[in-house]
């Protein structure tokens, strides 16, 4: 009876998919979102604690980025070696490095996927393209789920499981792409000491 419900249960959902398929799905991701230098359009941030933020994000490849926040004092910018911190001034606050972070990897000038992620798997659903992977050269066991719009190849979602296995979840909506984004947005201010 055990064996019969595990051959129902692999032929009703079946989840595996053949090498020839996830090449095929980060082939097609690569090849649009490398297509893609800017991007821009709103963001729902849920943390490991189910709080919810919400706000703008602006993507300028390489490397950088700018989310911020509607309903917090700090917004966050990035560039290829730093995460800062800033006041809605755009003076900073603190400032991690980036190591080897998903986002930094996604905003290079060009993705190669199979060199920077180990992949779990790739999955096509009806509307969407999902990569489950860690990130190589990390010692941590961090992980990502990465969803793409099927049509456009943007990026709608990820979820992010750090060591612990908290997971952090942004969505990106309203999504505009390869639109003019001005260097500026992402200078950040240093107080005079």
């Amino acid at each position: 009876m055990f064996r019969i419900s595990i051959i129902l249960i692999l032929v009703l959902f079946p989840w595996h998919i053949s090498f020839a398929d996830t090449d095929l799905i980060i082939s097609k991701i690569q090849t649009g979102w490398n297509k893609i230098q800017t991007m821009s359009g709103e963001f729902s941030q849920i943390d490991s604690d189910g709080n919810i933020e919400n706000g703008k994000f602006y993507f300028l490849k390489p490397y950088q980025s700018k989310f911020v926040y509607s309903n917090k004092d700090e917004d966050i910018v990035t560039n290829e070696t730093l995460l800062r911190i800033i006041d809605k001034k755009g003076f900073q606050i603190d400032s991690y490095s980036i190591g080897s972070n998903a986002l930094k990897k996604l905003l290079a000038e060009s993705l190669d996927i199979e060199k920077e992620f180990t992949i779990d798997h790739a999955i096509e659903n009806e509307f969407n393209y999902e990569i489950q992977a860690g990130i190589k050269n990390d010692s941590t066991s961090r992980r990502v789920i990465l969803s793409f719009n099927k049509d456009t190849i943007e990026l709608e979602k990820w979820e992010i499981f750090d060591e612990l296995d908290n997971k952090t979840v942004l969505e990106f909506t309203k999504i505009k792409k390869n639109i003019f984004i001005s260097q500026n947005l992402f200078v950040v201010r240093y107080t005079k000491n």
